[in-house]
């Protein structure tokens, strides 16, 4: 799941509205949109600004991506253990 994903997901669960995100954001609703949609790549700047108005640490949307590859490579290395 891309980053611009798992931030809008966030949003919805939260039952939050885009325009209300953008505006403590600090980012245009017309931009913002574009940005969730994945109509427009997302800068880091805009990122942090997005964290900061849903009060989340820059992390947050990274957690579940950065664990799943940790167990990937868990994996890999048992089954190359398991190999030889």
């Amino acid at each position: 799941m891309e980053i611009h994903q798992r931030i809008r997901s966030y949003i919805q669960k939260k039952g939050l509205k885009f325009n209300f995100v953008a505006e403590k954001s600090d980012i245009n609703p017309k931009r913002f949109y574009r940005l969730m949609n994945g109509d427009s790549p997302l800068s880091l700047d805009e990122y942090e600004k997005i964290c900061l108005g849903l009060e989340v640490e820059p992390g947050y949307f990274f957690n579940e991506k950065f664990l799943e590859s940790k167990n990937f490579e868990i994996e890999n290395k048992n089954s190359i253990k398991e190999a030889i």
